[in-house]
């Protein structure tokens, strides 16, 4: 039967997680593991080796979701 509560049901429609732009740094291959660098420059080590070293990657819930393309970064402040 389906839930009645509509709300539950919109939720469940919206995608889940954060997705950012990186920077691929390393790839351990063995492990199936990346080192990406955010836009931050703080490195953290996710899941996916798909990506070449120095290219941008999409990453969502720890995990590497496609390649990302290089584009400037601007911010503007209001």
């Amino acid at each position: 039967m389906a839930s009645v509560n509509i709300w539950k049901e919109f939720i469940g429609l919206l995608p889940g997680g954060v997705r950012t732009v990186a920077t691929v740094k390393s790839i351990n291959t063995t492990a199936g593991i990346s080192e990406v660098e955010l836009r931050t420059g703080t490195r953290v080590t996710v899941r996916g080796v798909d990506i070449p070293v120095n290219s941008k990657a999409y990453i969502a819930d720890g995990v590497i979701t496609g390649p990302a393309p290089s584009l400037p970064h601007y911010d503007v402040d209001v």
